[in-house]
């Protein structure tokens, strides 16, 4: 043990000296500390030390309940001893399957305090990817939503889940809309109660025969959380990330964007837990310094200016197609007043929705510039913010979070590109992952080596300048990005071949002024088959396999693919069809 803490009091240090020499190149590092101090602890650690600070400040708000700091971290400590009374030890994979309800943060934190991993999944993914999932995790327990439960109880028996634990998100509701919900939707969703399968109530009332403190002491650069992404490959795979991660990505974020943290400002929370950007930025940011995270577990566009108004956040992150929705919305002269910062991420927005957006805001009483965000899950979901100075900058992302170097990477030399010329996007330093989920090639291939430095490629297009602000031009992966998620055309073509009536296929992204961007499937059929029974196979077999946001909007039947010369389809092609 004591050669360890000094093996890594080192490692540390050198990391430091290393990074600081980094971050001497660009000028807006001059107003940061020589040395930033990072949480040593975990994620749970970090909002605890906040419940001491601020413990009357409202962290939670679900539509009219709100939560202290001092009330939350209470509600975690009794889901951790739960989590302890039903089996759950340090190193466990825990399933989180939920939309972003206050049991889903007490959840999430309460994993951490026991030293156990948060395995954070979509609700909305299809059974067979919550089977792959918990299969990768090998989860013992796990938390759903009472809607996504039908889906779990078909699969439960094909992995090593012992526990199932179902809620509504209606729980922490007032008692008339939980009412209202079982007599509506929630009759709809029985649950066969058994000594595996039980309510969150059941669970809770565990937690009384717990003695002792669940609380586990875990280390800053142990695994906190799985997340889910296609990589550099198109293929799901497990991304693991560190305490270190969300606790460096929020500390980071309040020396490069200050004006953002503070205690009385409110975040929109309406990006999903499962999703990096929403769990780091709308939700563990807000609860590392004080602020108040509003939890909404499922974006409705005709509420949206009543979650504005009526619960006066302060500040919105979100994905580009929400700010575009923003401008259709009649406000009053001075409705959107409260509002004092709007950070986008997920996608680019275009100058042209960019000047838009600001011109809406000043028009209703705001003075926020849209800001913009960029990351990838294998680098915490965010590391690349825009601070004011630059908001009105064209295609510029910003300046990497401190102890982050980013480098453009020329796509051909493998060389530092100049500054001023495109390549790829590289990143080394707090926010990185650890790597794939049991998946040690596919973590070295997602890593490249440039100056005698290992850096993540991030597969997208961009270029550095004199400042040391990261321009985006485009992405290098096939990626679609639809609402703000990440749809993997690879993914959407192996099930689409488990059609037996179609020869070849392949997905592309086409413009879409609903979503960013909407799935289409072009489909080469066999000989004699009809579209008409290749469709209805296809609709059974998506339902069956992709997530919602996953299906395609459009099936294009076509007589051959496009090739290129060396033989490979020519997506540019089928994007002009």
């Amino acid at each position: 043990m004591p050669l360890e803490y000094i093996y890594k009091k080192i490692k540390n240090t050198l990391r430091k000296i290393d990074m600081r020499l980094e971050r001497a190149k660009y000028g807006y590092i001059e107003k940061l500390p020589k040395d930033i101090e990072y949480f040593n602890g975990g994620l749970y650690d970090a909002i605890y030390e906040a419940s001491c600070k601020w413990p009357h400040n409202t962290a939670l708000e679900y539509f009219d309940v709100q939560i202290t700091y001092k009330e939350m971290i209470k509600k975690i400590n009794k889901v951790a001893a739960a989590l302890k009374v039903i089996g759950a030890e340090k190193g466990d994979r825990i399933t989180v399957c939920m939309p972003n309800t206050p049991e889903a943060v007490y959840m999430f934190y309460a994993i951490n305090e026991i030293g156990a991993v948060a395995n954070m999944v979509h609700p909305l993914s299809s059974a067979k990817e919550i089977e792959d999932y918990l299969n990768q995790s090998e989860s013992k327990i796990i938390l759903c939503v009472d809607v996504s439960y039908p889906k779990v109880e078909t699969i439960i028996k094909n992995t090593s889940v012992e526990q199932v634990i179902v809620v509504s998100p209606t729980r922490s509701m007032d008692l008339i809309v939980r009412l209202v919900y079982k007599l509506t939707k929630g009759r709809k969703n029985h649950i066969n109660k058994s000594q595996h399968i039980i309510t969150w109530d059941k669970f809770l009332s565990k937690a009384s025969r717990y003695v002792g403190n669940p609380h586990a002491r875990v280390n800053s650069e142990d695994d906190a959380v799985i997340m889910y992404s296609g990589g550099t490959t198109g293929k799901p795979k497990g991304i693991i990330l560190s305490n270190l991660n969300f606790n460096a990505q929020a500390l980071g974020a309040k020396y490069l964007v200050p004006e953002l943290f503070k205690t009385d400002h409110s975040f929109m929370a309406f990006l999903p837990n499962f999703h990096a950007f929403g769990l780091g930025c709308c939700i563990h940011m807000p609860l590392y310094f004080g602020a108040r995270s509003f939890l909404i577990p499922q974006f409705n566009p005709k509420k949206f200016k009543s979650y504005i108004t009526k619960y006066k956040v302060n500040i919105l992150v979100g994905v580009p197609t929400v700010f575009e929705h923003l401008t259709k919305i009649k406000f009053k002269k001075d409705g959107l007043k409260h509002v004092k910062f709007v950070v986008s991420g997920g996608d680019m927005v275009s100058m042209s929705s960019k000047e838009k957006i600001n011109e809406f805001l000043k028009a209703h009483g705001s003075k926020a510039l849209i800001e913009n965000g960029y990351g990838l899950t294998e680098a915490s979901g965010g590391f690349i913010f825009s601070p004011l100075s630059i908001a009105e900058d064209p295609d510029a992302i910003g300046y990497p979070l401190p102890d982050n170097d980013v480098i453009i990477m020329d796509i051909k030399t493998k060389k530092e590109a100049e500054l001023g010329e495109d390549g790829e996007i590289l990143v080394r330093g707090l926010s990185v992952m650890k790597g794939y989920l049991g998946k040690p090639k596919e973590t070295a291939d997602a890593f490249i080596t440039v100056g005698g430095k290992k850096y993540l490629r991030t597969g997208d297009i961009g270029y550095m300048d004199e400042r040391g602000v990261v321009h985006f031009r485009s992405r290098l992966k096939r990626m679609i990005i639809s609402n703000g998620y990440n749809i993997y055309p690879a993914n959407i073509e192996d099930v689409t071949l488990k059609c037996k009536n179609i020869e070849a296929c392949a997905a592309i992204g086409r413009e879409d002024k609903l979503r960013g961007e909407k799935v289409v499937i072009f489909v080469v059929p066999k000989t004699d088959a009809s579209e008409r029974s290749i469709k209805k196979e296809l609709s059974s077999i998506y339902k069956q396999y992709l997530a919602k946001y996953e299906i395609p909007r459009e099936i294009r039947f076509i007589d051959a693919l496009p090739k290129t010369k060396l033989a490979k389809v020519d997506f540019k092609a089928l994007e002009q069809l």
